[in-house]
């Protein structure tokens, strides 16, 4: 590659601007650490695609007021997902501020202010330290060249970085049909038709049988509201819902047996009936969602962070898209890593994959391990938000 960009001899790269590289930057940014931050997409395809909600946990939450310098009521104001209708982001009618919903294009936009992000720098390789014998060389599809002593893999699950590091690192998918699907409704209907169940709070559910339904709020204002809802069971001898080899760009290829499914559904309460209605979904963006899991062996991480290539967040270790866990883990892998770049003890980056990797490796192993076919429906769901809070809980203590 013949094009070297301009000011991008950083100490730090960063791959991936989501969750766990924003909070990485920032945590950098408040050690007066210099970094760069590499998006694949544009800043207008990211802040459309990241319009739903997610359920940030105090443990990983409470540790970025300090990042950020905000107090809670004020990160609420700021993120919640019915902020623009003067709500503070609760899950349950207790007002539980152990959580809170947030929508993610509020917090990414928050988490990007005065970061350097460069955005449509699409990674295509990279050459390691010991080959250019200058550092490490990042290219991009765009033409353009970065070097840096230090690179973190925060590109997702689907990773090019630790595709490069741990080729042979492959998902895990569990048994569930899950199908994913988002609505937006003028004010008034939501008023007339969703306010009163919802009660104050941003996530309900019913359970009929093995079936599991949950309707949560993605954001509000006022003029719409945006709905974001799931249908989940347990996956069935050749089942058409469960589609565990289908390609990533097949998830909005949804089969005609799902409406079927849906359509014999009874019991329904309000607003479950309403928009669990087969007339109205087919309108309605769906995507089906594979419940993976990923972790990378522990050798792969180890060398190539002794090399100066980190990866971490849901490139290191991934769990299925269940009460958005993955987004508590990526906070936690963020501020936790940002000590062993900028510590004054001399700390390793290979340190901070060692010292993190039971934590990491426990929930990813015990998912996998749970007996799909006994129990209720949400069993995997409480396992899930078990594990991976404890692993948060200790990661930020």
């Amino acid at each position: 590659m013949d094009a070297v960009e301009a000011m991008s001899q950083c100490p730090i790269c960063i791959i991936g601007a989501g969750i766990s590289g924003l909070v990485l930057g920032q945590c950098l940014l408040r050690r007066g650490i210099a970094a760069v931050i590499y998006e694949r997409d544009s800043l207008d395809q990211t802040t459309s695609r990241h319009t739903y909600g997610i359920t940030l946990h105090r443990p990983a939450y409470e540790p970025l007021l300090r990042v950020l310098d905000l107090d809670e009521p004020t990160f609420r104001r700021k993120v919640a997902v019915d902020a623009g209708i003067g709500g503070d982001g609760y899950v349950n009618s207790q007002h539980d501020k152990a959580f809170l919903r947030a929508n993610r294009r509020k917090l990414e936009a928050l988490l990007r202010e005065d970061l350097d992000v460069r955005w449509e720098h699409e990674l295509a390789g990279f050459i390691p330290f010991q080959d250019s014998g200058n550092g490490i060389v990042l290219g991009f599809t765009n033409g353009l060249e970065a070097q840096s002593s230090i690179v973190v893999g925060a590109d997702g699950p689907h990773s090019r970085v630790r595709n490069a590091v741990s080729p042979s690192s492959g998902f895990k998918v569990l048994h569930y049909a899950v199908y994913n699907g988002k609505r937006r409704v003028s004010r008034a209907e939501f008023d007339t038709k969703f306010a009163a169940h919802l009660e104050g709070v941003n996530i309900i559910e019913q359970r009929i049988g093995e079936t599991q339904l949950q309707i949560a709020l993605n954001d509000i204002n006022g003029e719409m509201a945006s709905i974001n809802y799931v249908y989940s069971r347990p996956g069935r001898k050749m089942d058409p819902l469960f589609k565990p080899d289908r390609a990533n760009s097949d998830a909005n290829a949804i089969p005609e047996e799902l409406f079927d499914e849906i359509g014999s559904l009874t019991g329904l309460e309000q607003p479950f009936s309403n928009v669990f209605s087969v007339e109205a979904m087919r309108h309605d963006r769906l995507l089906n969602w594979l419940m993976r899991s990923l972790l990378v062996p522990r050798a792969d991480l180890h060398s190539a962070a002794a090399s100066g290539i980190v990866l971490m967040g849901d490139a290191a270790h991934h769990g299925p898209v269940l009460s958005s866990m993955g987004a508590n883990e990526a906070i936690s892998d963020a501020i936790q890593l940002a000590g062993y770049l900028g510590g004054a003890g001399g700390e390793k980056p290979e340190n901070y994959c060692d010292s993190n990797y039971a934590g990491w490796a426990e929930p990813a192993t015990s998912i996998v391990t749970i007996e799909i076919g006994a129990g209720k429906v949400n069993k995997i769901f409480h396992v899930v938000e078990d594990f991976y809070s404890r692993g948060t809980r200790r990661a930020t203590e």
